[in-house]
């Protein structure tokens, strides 16, 4: 792939290893590219592969993974957040080390993986039991780190749900993002989750989350080992959020959703069902707000808009649900 240096993304990366006196000269090659439906692959950053050229008789050249955030993203991500959940992540050896960051221009620098074939995963990929387990795995490493913050780049940050989706309303708002017609009732119901969430979530059991299930948010290579990477969600939450989040991208029949549970717990009980039920709900609503304000905010041709329809329909069909009253019973009774 040729080395162009044409896009703007480009350009503020080759600016952001210049200003860091990285050693220069590098060849950069396109990374990942973007699709917004149905996986939400690389919608919110740029990729480049990054190699420095060695010369006869210096060092051996290096690879590197940039992200470089696309400007129509930078009102929702926060770049020195996203980096310090990253550098946690690495800590925790679930995800690859950030080795260099430049909050102003938006560029996040990643160790490439270790070798060439790493991918990110898909749905697929991650149902089968034994992934399943090992991607589990990965997660309870992440949630087991938040007990050793040991440095300044490993900080407590409180991720509310609610929050976040009072933000995201109040883009809608501002830019005029015409919502479909039971947006008024889907807001009440999950304003209903998130209040019967919120009165059971005991804020000492708060854990470093991932904070984003989406399958491609995982990479997996040959051998099937996993990493996680993309921690601009990431926080301190009530884990059972990155148990929702992964049984809504990876399943859709309840019998898997229980089976996963049991992976996850060792036993499904009807509260912590009806918990991941209600975190999966807030968790579409906030995609279908977040796609439905990039279908119109963002020059670039990317489906936001149909992954916004696709994960409304998910929302309807939850607070539909002739048991979506008991769940928050179930919850609410939990406290």
């Amino acid at each position: 792939m040729n080395d162009d240096r044409t896009t703007p993304e480009a350009q503020r990366l080759v600016a952001a290893l210049e200003a860091a006196d990285f050693d220069l000269p590098v060849a950069l090659t396109v990374g990942t590219a973007a699709v917004a439906s149905p996986s939400r692959l690389a919608t919110e950053w740029a990729g480049f592969h990054v190699h420095t050229t060695s010369a006869p008789g210096s060092s051996p050249s290096q690879a590197y993974y940039a992200k470089v955030l696309y400007d129509d993203m930078r009102d929702v991500i926060d770049v020195a957040t996203s980096a310090a959940a990253s550098r946690a992540a690495a800590h925790a050896h679930v995800a690859p080390a950030l080795v260099m960051v430049d909050v102003a221009r938006g560029v996040l620098l990643f160790n490439a993986l270790a070798s060439p074939d790493w991918r990110p995963a898909r749905v697929d990929d991650l149902a089968r039991p034994d992934r399943l387990a090992s991607l589990w795995e990965l997660k309870r490493r992440l949630h087991r780190s938040g007990t050793d913050r040991t440095t300044a780049t490993e900080p407590a940050r409180i991720r509310d749900v609610a929050d976040d989706l009072q933000k995201m309303r109040a883009r809608c708002a501002r830019d005029g993002i015409v919502l479909p017609e039971t947006a008024g009732w889907i807001d009440t119901c999950v304003n209903l989750a998130c209040d019967a969430l919120a009165a059971t979530t005991d804020p000492a059991a708060c854990v470093p989350v991932h904070g984003d299930g989406v399958a491609s948010n995982v990479m997996i290579d040959s051998t099937g080992q996993l990493q996680l990477i993309d921690f601009d969600r990431s926080g301190d939450a009530d884990p059972w959020y990155d148990v929702a989040t992964t049984l809504n991208e990876l399943f859709q029949f309840e019998d898997e959703w229980r089976a996963g549970i049991v992976a996850w717990s060792g036993a499904c009980s009807e509260t912590d069902y009806a918990r991941c039920r209600l975190y999966a709900l807030i968790d579409d609503w906030f995609w279908t707000l977040s796609a439905s304000w990039s279908g119109i905010t963002s020059r670039r041709s990317l489906e936001f808009t149909k992954l916004g329809q696709w994960t409304w329909l998910r929302t309807q069909q939850a607070v539909s649900d002739a048991r979506f009253e008991s769940w928050l019973r179930l919850v609410r009774g939990a406290a």
